[in-house]
This record gives C-alpha cells, sequence and structure tokens, in this order.
C-alpha cells in the first residue's frame, strides 16, 4: 500500500495487529522521516509487549544476517522488530532476489534513499507499507508547517512561518523537527494558554538563544542608529559561539545591500529587476516585500559616499583586530569605530 501523507501512514501502523507480519519502508529523497516512524512503532506499537528489537545498520553482512535470522523462529516466536537502515546497502545484492514472506509477530522498518525497487519484497499488499518521501515545493511548506503546529495545538503567525522557511530547507524531517522542539520548549516557558500563539520573535528566542548575540538585532540597530539597542546587544558577547568576524561579515552583507539598492533606483528597477539584484529571488515574497522596505528606508539616509566609509570601517578593523589583541580591547575598539561611523 502506497501512503502520500505521513498522518495516513500512522494511522494505518497504528491500526494494525503486531501479531500479524508487516513491512513499512521510508524512502525517497527525505529517509530522516526513517526516525520519526522507527521511533513511534517502537514506542507506542510495543509499549505493552516484549519485543525483540534488531537494528541493522548498513554493514556488508547484514543482508546475510537478516535473511537467515528472518526465517530463523519456532512455532513459539516472540515479537520481532527489524530496524533496517540504509538499505539501499543491505540489499544492493539482492537485486534478484525477492522476499516471499514475513513470519508472523514480526515487523519490518526499512530506510531506503533513493527508488525502491518493490520487487525486492514479494510479499501480500496489506502487509507491505510504502512511504516515498520528498523535498517539499514553496506551495506546500506553509500547509506543512500550519498542519503539525494544529496537531500540536500551535498556532503559527505568518511572520514565524516566513521566519522557519529562512531558517530552515523545505524538509519534512526538519521541519518536523523544529516543530517538535517549538511546542516542547514553548509548553515549559508559557503560561498554559489555548491554543499557544507563536510570533516572529519567538521564532529568534527559540533558535537564536539570548546568551549571546542576536547578531540580526546588532546590524539593525547600527542602520537604524538606535544606540541604546546596540549598546545592550553587544554587551551580550558570548565567546566562543559569538565572535567579531561574523559580526563583520554580516554588516558587510547589510552594507552591499544597501549600495544595490541605491544603484537599482538610480537605474529606475522595476520590483523584479531589483530582487534580481539584491540575489533574493528565493526568498518568500513576504521576505521581499520587507527587505524592499526596510532597503527603502535606510536609502533616505545612507548615501553611496557614507557606505564608502562603512566599507573603510570594516576594512580597518578586521585589520585592527588581527594585530593579537584580546576580545576586551576589541570590544573597546568596535563600539568606539561604531559609534563615529553610524550614530556620530
Amino acid at each position: 500500500m502506497q501512503y502520500k501523507k505521513y498522518e495516513d501512514l500512522i494511522r494505518s501502523i497504528n491500526k494494525y495487529s503486531i501479531d500479524e507480519p508487516l513491512v513499512v519502508v521510508v524512502y525517497g529523497k527525505d529517509i530522516q522521516v526513517f526516525n520519526f516512524i522507527s521511533e513511534y512503532v517502537e514506542k507506542e506499537k510495543y509499549k505493552h509487549v516484549p519485543v525483540e528489537v534488531s537494528v541493522l545498520t548498513g554493514e556488508q553482512e547484514d543482508a546475510g544476517i537478516f535473511i537467515n535470522d528472518l526465517y530463523n523462529f519456532t512455532l513459539f516466536i516472540p515479537h520481532r522488530l527489524y530496524v533496517i537502515k540504509q538499505a539501499q546497502v543491505v540489499f544492493k545484492n539482492l537485486k534478484n532476489t525477492a522476499i516471499k514472506e514475513i513470519p508472523p509477530k514480526t515487523w519490518v522498518l526499512v530506510e531506503y534513499e533513493g527508488d525502491f525497487p518493490k520487487k525486492l519484497f514479494s510479499i501480500p499488499e496489506n502487509q507491505l507499507f510504502l512511504y516515498e518521501t520528498r523535498i517539499l515545493y514553496d506551495n506546500q511548506i506553509d500547509e506543512f508547517i500550519r498542519s503539525l503546529a494544529k496537531e500540536l495545538n500551535l498556532v503559527l503567525s505568518e511572520e514565524a512561518i516566513n521566519e522557519m522557511k529562512l531558517l530552515f530547507p523545505p524538509k519534512e524531517s526538519i521541519l518536523r523537527t523544529a516543530i517538535l522542539n517549538i511546542e516542547k520548549i514553548v509548553k515549559t516557558t508559557k503560561e498554559q494558554q489555548e491554543p499557544y500563539y507563536i510570533t516572529y520573535e519567538d521564532i529568534r528566542t527559540i533558535f537564536y538563544p539570548s546568551g549571546g548575540w542576536d547578531v540580526f538585532k546588532i546590524i539593525e540597530a547600527c542602520f537604524d542608529r538606535d544606540l541604546i539597542t546596540f549598546l545592550v546587544e553587544i554587551e551580550k558577547y558570548n565567546p566562543p559561539e559569538d565572535n567579531y568576524y561574523n559580526l563583520l561579515k554580516n554588516l558587510l552583507n547589510k552594507t552591499d545591500e544597501i549600495r544595490k539598492y541605491l544603484i537599482g533606483k538610480r537605474l529606475n528597477f522595476d520590483h523584479k529587476e531589483m530582487i534580481k539584484i539584491l540575489k533574493a529571488e528565493k526568498k518568500h515574497p513576504f521576505i521581499q516585500k520587507k527587505l524592499l522596505a526596510q532597503l527603502e528606508e535606510y536609502s533616505k539616509f545612507y548615501t553611496i559616499e557614507k557606505l564608502e566609509k562603512i566599507y573603510h570601517f570594516l576594512v580597518d578593523i578586521a585589520f585592527s583586530f588581527r594585530q593579537n589583541i584580546d576580545d576586551h580591547q576589541k570590544k573597546v575598539l568596535f563600539v568606539k569605530r561604531s559609534i563615529e561611523v553610524f550614530f556620530s
């Protein structure tokens, strides 16, 4: 049986008797989803039943071990669970050999990267569950996030969803892990409420912990000329996670964006041309709109001449940092020069 949705697969697994033989194959381009399914089976299906678990991880001899062990059972067979990872390696020498029978009380969970050769298991269709994983398309990501969040009694704002799309690749396994982490964190840090509403700020707090710099906030404070926020954030320096070279790189990137925007305005670029010169074509339309609005505000204050001063500042400060000075000296120098360049 072929499944298109994770939820449908889990629903069928949940209804299936552990006394009956079953093979579950997770294959395709995002096989890390397999970890969620195998964990569910081990914790939920065998919660009240003793089970013998065998894990195969792609060693050369695993295929032989699996085949021999699979049929080595007695009439009083206990419940058995085989977890086969990297099955494309385990079964690569069994291309012409089909597994024709699965004993009772035996489940086999298979992780297979790429296209799965269905002829590998010549067993009744109702004993074979197939789930093909794919990279999510742009028009599927929002719905996936909303749907999973709803299951966990979470509601994400549009800004929160767009921030997640920027932070994580379009993979079900990674987004599922991220949302589960959000659910775990907010339910231990927030007062009980139904449902839990997740904002953009929540996402930033969870995935950019406040134990150190929020680089984005420092960058925005510099270009917004918000000295108070700048001084507060710069005090959160927490090595080795934080380093000045990364901060300088982000300052350089934002300076480049402003310069490109100014050039685009002078050349009367339309929306599409402006997005292209900023290399923001793959970003969500909401993020594109937000970026252009921010750059438009900056363009009212920053001229090409002022940007040149920032470029000189970045080069000079980077050179100074290479002179074997300690973190305290770096901070004093960076704050002093930043105030001269951005806040004077």
